[in-house]
C-alpha cells in the first residue's frame, strides 16, 4: 500500500514538473521586448511640436499614445516615422577589432551579423564604417551603396588594441550638418578603450556637435564609457556576454537604428514657458521638459524637471494666508524699527547717566527708581540672562564685549546675543516663507548671521579708521596744551572738550576712568588694546616713558604725530601705486565666475557640463582650486605693510 502511494506521489511529482518546465518554455518563447522609447530632439518652432524618439517599436499609432503636458491631458496631432517622413538617415558603424573577440569565435559572428543588419537598412540611407584597433581606420567613408559598406565589415581584421575614443570622435566627423536629418551611431565594444589619444569627454562632445544618437552593443562588459555617452547623448546601450546571443543583440540594435519615432501634438511655442511633458505607449513611459518656442536636439537638456510639492501649513498657502503672512512680516519690520530706534535714538542708559557725575557732563540729577535699560519685560530679561550665560560658559563672552565696545553698542554682551538669535530666527522665519522650505529657511538664517557679523564689523573697522584719523592732530592739540602751561590730565580734559567723536569719546571715558581711580596710563592703554590701534599705544607708551625719566612731552608728541604724518602719507603713496594691482586683481579674479555666468545665459546647455558630468565637476574644482591661490598669491604681492 504505501509502496504504490510512493509510486503515485513520484508520478505526480513528474508531471508537475514537465507541466512547469513546458509552461515556463512556452513563456520564455512568448517574451515579446520590453518597448523602450528615448526622446532625443522636440522642435517647438512651428504651431505643433514634434517629439523624435529612438526605440524597439515604431510601429505605434496615435490612439496608443497618451501625452500630459504640465498636468494636463494633450491630443495627439500625428505619428509618423523618419522612413515614412522621407527624412535622411546618416548610419556611422563603430566595431572594436581587439584581441578580446577571438575567443569563440565572436568576431567573425559580429561580422557577419553586422553586415547583414547594414544590407537591411532602408534603401538610400548613407553608412560609414570605422574600426576601432590600434589606430582608428575609415574602413567605409560614407556611401549609399550598403553592400559595399556591408562587404567592408566582413575584411577587418583583429588588432592588439582598442582606440574606442578615437574611432567614435572619426565616426563622428563622418555625419554631414545638413537640417532634417537622422543621425545614428552604431558602436560595438568587447574591451576597454587602452590607447585612444582623446578622452571619452572629448568623444561624447563630438557626437554632440552631430545631434546624433548611439546605439551601443557592449559585449561582455565593453567599455564602460560609452554606456554614460548614452545615457548623456541619447540612445540604447545593449549588452550581450556570449557568441550566441550577440547575433540577436545586433539585430536588435540595429532595428532600433533603422527609424524614428516622430509625434506630433500642440505643445508650447511661448519661449517664455518650458513644457513639462509626460508621454505613455504601450506599456512604455517617459518624462521630458523642454523650452517653448526653440528646437532643443541634445537630450541633457530635455531631463525632465521635478516639480516640488509643496511644504508648510496649507492654510497659508492661500490667498486669506498670504494676507496673514504679510501682515506678519510686516508687523516684525514695524517692531525692528522701533527697537532699533529706541537702541541708537533714545535717551542715556542708567550707566551712564551714572559715569557722567564723573565725567562732569552729567546735570547731578538723581537716578530714578526705574532704571531706563534697554530690555524691561521679565521675557526679555530671561532671554538675555540665558544668552549671557550661554556665551560666558562658551568662553567668547569677553570677545563679545570687546567687539561691542569697538562697535560702540550700547548693548551688553547678553543683549547682543539675544537680538543675534532673534535675528536669525526672523531670517529663517522669512525664507521659509519667502524662499520655501527647510532649505530656504537655513540659507536665510545663514545669510541673516553673516549680515548682522559683517555689519558689527563693518561699523567697528569704520569707528578705528576715523579715531586713527584723528590722533595725529589730537597730539598735536594735546602738545599745544603743554605748552600753554597745563599739566598732561588737565590737556587730556581740554582736548577731549574740542575734539569730535569718536577720538573725544574715549578720551572723556579715559578721563572718567581716571576720576574714579584709575591709572591715566592704565586707562590710556585700555583704550588702545580696546581699538587695537598700535599708533596709540605708541603714543601711550611715549608718555610713560617721558612720565617715567622725564624731559619735554610737548615735543616728544609733536615727533610721533610727524611720525604718524608721514607714516600716513606714505601709505597713500604705497595705496596709489598699488591701485592698479590691486584693480588687476579683482578683475582677473572676478574675471573667470563672470564670464562663465554670462555664457550660462547665452548657452546653459554647454556650461552645465561642468555641472553634470564627473570630469566637468573636476576641472571645475581645479579651476576654483587654481583661481583662488592666484587670487591669493596677488594679493600677497601687493600688499604692502608700512
Amino acid at each position: 500500500m504505501i509502496k504504490k502511494f510512493l509510486v503515485a506521489l513520484l508520478t505526480l511529482f513528474a508531471l508537475v514538473a514537465s507541466t512547469t518546465a513546458v509552461a515556463a518554455q512556452d513563456d520564455e518563447e512568448s517574451t515579446a521586448p520590453v518597448t523602450n522609447l528615448v526622446v532625443h530632439s522636440v522642435d517647438a518652432t512651428e504651431a505643433s511640436t514634434e517629439v523624435s524618439l529612438i526605440g524597439t517599436n515604431y510601429s505605434i499609432d496615435a490612439d496608443a499614445i497618451r501625452i500630459k503636458e504640465n498636468g494636463e491631458d494633450v491630443a495627439v496631432s500625428g505619428v509618423t516615422t523618419a522612413q515614412r517622413s522621407g527624412k535622411a538617415q546618416e548610419f556611422v558603424v563603430v566595431i572594436d577589432t581587439s584581441q578580446g573577440l577571438a575567443q569563440g569565435n565572436a568576431f567573425e559572428t559580429v561580422k557577419r551579423e553586422m553586415a547583414t543588419a547594414v544590407r537591411q537598412l532602408p534603401s538610400g540611407s548613407s553608412v560609414a564604417v570605422v574600426s576601432a584597433g590600434d589606430t582608428a581606420i575609415v574602413a567605409q567613408e560614407p556611401t549609399t551603396d550598403l553592400n559595399l559598406a556591408a562587404r567592408e565589415i566582413e575584411d577587418l581584421d583583429l588588432s592588439t588594441a582598442s582606440v574606442i575614443f578615437n574611432a567614435i570622435d572619426r565616426g563622428a566627423a563622418q555625419f554631414t550638418t545638413e537640417a532634417d536629418t537622422a543621425r545614428t551611431m552604431i558602436i560595438f565594444t568587447g574591451s576597454i578603450d587602452t590607447r585612444s589619444a582623446i578622452s571619452g569627454n572629448a568623444a561624447r562632445t563630438a557626437v554632440l556637435q552631430r545631434t546624433a544618437q548611439i546605439v551601443s552593443i557592449q559585449y561582455n562588459g565593453g567599455a564602460a564609457e560609452v554606456r554614460n555617452m548614452v545615457d548623456t547623448v541619447g540612445g540604447v546601450a545593449l549588452a550581450s556576454d556570449s557568441p550566441t546571443s550577440v547575433a540577436g543583440t545586433i539585430g536588435t540594435a540595429m532595428a532600433i537604428a533603422s527609424d524614428r519615432l516622430l509625434v506630433s501634438f500642440p505643445g508650447t511655442s511661448d519661449v517664455s514657458v518650458r513644457g513639462d511633458v509626460t508621454m505613455s505607449a504601450d506599456g512604455f513611459e517617459t518624462s521630458f521638459s523642454y523650452p517653448g518656442g526653440m528646437l532643443t536636439d541634445r537630450k541633457v537638456a530635455l531631463a525632465a524637471q521635478s516639480v516640488a510639492e509643496p511644504t508648510g501649513i496649507a492654510f497659508f498657502r492661500g490667498s486669506l494666508g498670504l494676507l496673514v503672512i504679510l501682515g506678519l512680516v510686516f508687523a516684525a519690520v514695524g517692531l525692528g524699527a522701533f527697537a532699533l530706534g529706541s537702541l541708537f535714538l533714545g535717551g542715556e542708559s542708567s550707566l551712564d547717566n551714572l559715569l557722567n557725575r564723573y565725567s562732569g557732563e552729567g546735570d547731578g540729577a538723581e537716578l530714578s527708581g526705574e532704571e531706563n535699560a534697554i530690555v524691561q519685560t521679565a521675557l526679555v530679561k530671561r532671554a538675555v540672562e540665558m544668552s549671557e550665560s550661554f556665551a560666558e560658559d562658551r568662553g567668547f563672552l569677553v570677545k563679545i564685549e570687546e567687539m561691542l565696545e569697538r562697535a560702540n553698542l550700547p548693548l551688553r554682551a547678553g543683549e547682543a546675543m539675544a537680538f543675534f538669535v532673534a535675528g536669525i530666527f526672523f531670517s529663517m522665519v522669512l525664507g521659509f516663507f519667502l524662499v520655501g522650505g527647510f532649505i530656504g529657511a537655513v540659507v536665510m538664517g545663514i545669510v541673516g548671521a553673516i549680515v548682522m557679523l559683517v555689519g558689527l564689523n563693518f561699523r567697528a573697522a569704520r569707528r578705528i579708521r576715523k579715531f586713527e584719523q584723528q590722533l595725529p592732530d589730537t597730539l598735536q592739540l594735546l602738545a599745544g596744551t603743554l605748552r600753554a602751561g597745563y599739566s598732561l590730565p588737565q590737556g587730556l580734559e581740554a582736548v577731549s572738550k574740542e575734539i569730535s567723536d569718536p577720538m573725544g569719546f574715549e578720551l572723556r571715558r579715559v578721563m572718567t576712568e581716571a576720576r574714579l581711580g584709575r591709572e591715566l596710563e592704565d586707562a590710556l592703554g585700555s583704550a588702545a588694546e580696546r581699538l587695537s590701534s598700535p599708533d596709540f599705544a605708541w603714543a601711550v607708551m611715549a608718555i610713560g616713558i617721558q612720565r617715567e625719566v622725564g624731559g619735554n612731552l610737548n615735543e616728544l608728541l609733536m615727533t610721533v604725530s610727524d611720525t604718524m604724518i608721514a607714516r600716513e602719507r606714505l601709505k597713500g603713496e604705497v595705496a596709489a601705486l598699488t591701485a592698479e594691482g590691486k584693480l588687476s586683481a579683482i578683475l582677473l579674479g572676478g574675471l573667470p565666475p563672470g564670464l562663465g555666468f554670462i555664457m550660462w545665459l547665452m548657452n546653459p546647455e554647454y556650461i552645465n557640463q561642468l555641472f553634470v558630468t564627473t570630469l566637468g565637476n573636476i576641472f571645475l574644482g581645479l579651476g576654483i582650486v587654481a583661481a583662488l591661490v592666484g587670487f591669493v598669491w596677488m594679493k600677497k604681492v601687493i600688499t604692502i605693510n608700512v
